[in-house]
Parts: C-alpha cells; structure tokens; sequence
C-alpha cells in the first residue's frame, strides 16, 4: 500500500500543481504520512511479494526518508513545483529499494532512480542549470553502463540473486564486484568519480540538489551497503583495502578543495562528497558487529543535514540571490530564521556534540575501531577538524561580518515548517541512539 500510495499521488500532483500548488503540496504531505502508517502497520511491498524484506533498521531509515521528502515539499514554491511530482516516485522506489531482497531487482530500482534523479535536476531555468544537468545525466549513464557490465559477468557465477543465497565464490566474481563498485562509486561520489557531483549539486536548482545529494544518496547508502553485504564478508582483505583507499582519498581530497571554494554551493557539494568518504568506514568495517548501525545512522543524519542546508540555501536565492560567501556576510541580521537553521545544520555537518551529524560519526568511527582499522579512524578524525575550518568561516561570515546590504529576508511558513522538521531530526539523533542500535546491532 505505501508504494501504491505514492505512485498514485505522484501521477495524480501534476493535475493541480501548474494551477494550485497548496492542494499539490497537500497531496503530497498526505501521501507521505499515509505511507508512513503503511510501513508501521507492514502494509509494504515486503507483505505482498516475496523479493521484498523489512526490518526494524529498514523501517526507521523509511520512517526517516517519509518525513524529510515531507519537509522538502513544503519548501517547494513557484518554479520548483514540478518536483513535488518527482519526489513521489522516488520516495516509492526508495521504499522498494530499501526492502528488496534480490540483487536482480536492486539493479532495476538502482536505474530506475537514477533515470527519475536525470528528470529531476532537468529541472533547468538558465545555461547553468542545464551544464549540471547534463553532467549528472553522462555521469550517470557511464556509471549504469560499469554497474550492468559487472552485474553481468556476475549473473554467470550465481545461481541466485537473492542476498542470502547468492554464490559468491565463482571464478569471477571479485572482478565483478569490483567493476560493480567503480559504478557504484559513481552514484556516491567518491574520489575520483566525484567531480560531476562537485558541479552538479551545485550548478542545478538547490531544491533537485537537496534531494540528489541528500535524500537520494543517503538511501543509496543503505541499500548499497545491504546488496554488497555479502560480497564484503566473503571478500575482507579486498574490503578494507578497496574502502578503507576510496574512504581516505575522498575525504582527503574533498575537504582541501572545499576550503579553496567561494561559491556556498561549491562548498556545499565538496562538503557531501567528503562526507561520502566517512560513510565508506563502516563498508570497510564490515566485519564488525557496529558496521550495519554505522551506515544506517549516517545515512539518517545526512539525510537531514545535507537537504536543510541545500534548502536553505535554495531559500536565500531565490529571495537575495545569495550565491557567494560575499553575500551572507550579516546574513544574521538580515535572515535571523534562515542563519539560525542553517547554522545547527553547518555545525552537525561539522560533527558538533549534541547533534545527529556528531553521534553519525562516531557510531560510523567505532565500527572502524571495532574491526581494528585505528590508521584510517585517525585520519577521518583528522580531516573532520580540518572541515571544521571552511564551515566556521560560513558562520562567521553570517554573524560576524558587516552586511552588504539592510533589506531582510522573511521565511514562508511552509519553508519554516520544513526546516523545523529536518532540525528536529538532527537534534533528536543527535541526543537518542537508541533506536538505530535496537534496530540493527541484532542484525
């Protein structure tokens, strides 16, 4: 019933949204909440067909994505309402992904949300918009044709697709996988399959690099580290050799050109890319029993973090044209609602104590210290202290410098409704981890 719901609100928006956004938004809230009660009352996919399963660490990661695309949605305003359509196909195919237990139809649902990801940043207003876009379509489709030739040099050594019973000793199936991983790699923006991102999330419409960057990427995470599971555990020295490399060269790499950025939006994307890095620890440690709470926490608080502060910035330019570190000196005076926002989610991006962006790391960190990967931990921690300098000068251009200009920036009601949502996300996992450990540490 959650799938049906929001393919069905998903052909049903684009009826009202050209003439009545509110009623449009008001469906696609409503479809978001119904399908949240579907997956706790186990009316998903995984109750009618038998390719699906779901668990408590499944569920929370849907519960989790419900809300943050609800939230989005009432961000949406003007030349952005075709989104609300988009998003209603991703969240259900983010739904069907998250439950899938065959490899098989991961491959389907992992293109087909990249083909809805190719609509949703061609949503283009200038020759800007349309150069990210174009990126992100050849970015993808390079990486669908890598996934599809591995998934097929796989598909000959096993005799099943379903997780628990594929075969993963035949001949070639390491080189598979690896092709596999360098598609993968792709989507998550690892270094260095990284640089599409670093201009498409910030070139596209910030509303589509919200979603791209956090919403997409963050299911991403999960269901990827789900599908290769098994691969990791019968592979482990090619697992931490292959991740715990990838990890340090794109966070690295990534938090030193964040700091050279002038553009937020550059900055911003940088910032997701390195993030991408400290999410690959726990694939390197997945060995450890704290592995699956690793990705399952950074995923939740990413989700939350990353789309607020692309949605914030999405606000501020389309009210000032705020595009450069110039144009938020004041910003605190200026946009007060806007700056406090976006200031919790900078500091849980920065791994701040008390919020969900801190705790996501250490769950994340611990399994690498768990599966005895000390060397990589030290510089993840390392290069958290170095990103801490590129989002303490966002904040101190915010409060700290004379304002370029006197005229304040209002927030609209749907906007500050949003952000309240995504804040209480990061604030509640930030404080509670209760929840994702009684999901996942029986797994």
């Amino acid at each position: 019933m959650s799938f049906i719901t929001l393919i069905a609100a998903g052909l049903l928006v684009p009826v009202f949204y050209k003439n009545n956004i509110f009623i449009a938004k008001l469906i696609a809230v409503v479809a978001f909440i119904l399908s949240a009660y579907f997956v706790y009352t186990n009316q998903s996919l995984s109750s009618v067909f038998p390719l699906f399963v779901s668990d408590e660490a499944t569920k929370l990661m849907e519960y989790v994505l419900l809300a943050t695309l609800a939230a989005v949605s009432l961000s949406l305003t003007g030349f952005e309402r075709p989104l609300i359509a988009q998003m209603l196909f991703i969240a259900g195919l983010s739904l069907a992904i998250l439950e899938t237990d065959n490899f098989f139809v991961f491959i389907v649902l992992f293109e087909s949300i990249a083909i809805v990801s190719y609509i949703l940043v061609a949503n283009i207003r200038n020759f800007y918009n349309a150069e990210g876009a174009v990126k992100a379509f050849i970015a993808g489709a390079v990486a669908s044709g890598i996934i599809l030739l591995g998934f097929a040099l796989f598909s000959f050594v096993t005799d099943s697709f379903t997780y628990n019973e594929m075969s993963v000793n035949g001949k070639f199936t390491l080189i598979a996988v690896a092709i596999m991983l360098a598609g993968v790699f792709y989507k998550l923006t690892i270094v260095p399959m990284h640089a599409w991102a670093a201009d498409t999330y910030s070139q596209v419409n910030h509303a589509a690099a919200a979603i791209l960057s956090g919403v997409i990427k963050s299911v991403m995470l999960l269901a990827i580290f789900k599908a290769f599971y098994k691969f990791m555990i019968a592979y482990p020295i090619a697992t931490v050799l292959i991740f715990s490399f990838f990890a340090i060269i794109t966070m690295t790499l990534a938090n030193f050109m964040a700091l050279w950025q002038k553009r937020i939006s550059k900055i911003l994307a940088y910032s997701s890319i390195a993030h991408s890095g400290y999410a690959l620890i726990p694939f390197a440690a997945a060995a450890s029993v704290y592995s699956y709470a690793g990705v399952l926490y950074y995923a939740i608080a990413y989700i939350f973090m990353q789309t607020s502060v692309f949605l914030i910035l999405n606000d501020l330019r389309r009210e000032a044209g705020v595009k450069f570190l110039e144009d938020i000196k004041g910003l605190g005076k200026r946009a007060p609602i806007h700056s406090f926002f976006f200031t919790v989610q900078i500091f849980s991006l920065a791994g701040i104590p008390l919020l969900a962006g801190f705790l996501s790391k250490a769950v994340a960190f611990y399994s690498g210290v768990d599966a005895g990967l000390w060397p990589i931990v030290l510089i993840a921690a390392l290069n958290s202290a170095l990103a801490v300098g590129y989002y303490a000068w966002i904040v101190k251009h915010i409060y700290f410098d004379k304002a370029n200009s006197n005229s304040t920036i209002e927030i609209s009601t749907g906007s500050f409704i949003g952000q309240l949502i995504l804040l209480t996300g990061t604030i509640y996992f930030g404080v509670f981890a209760a929840s994702v450990f009684n999901a996942t540490i029986s797994m």
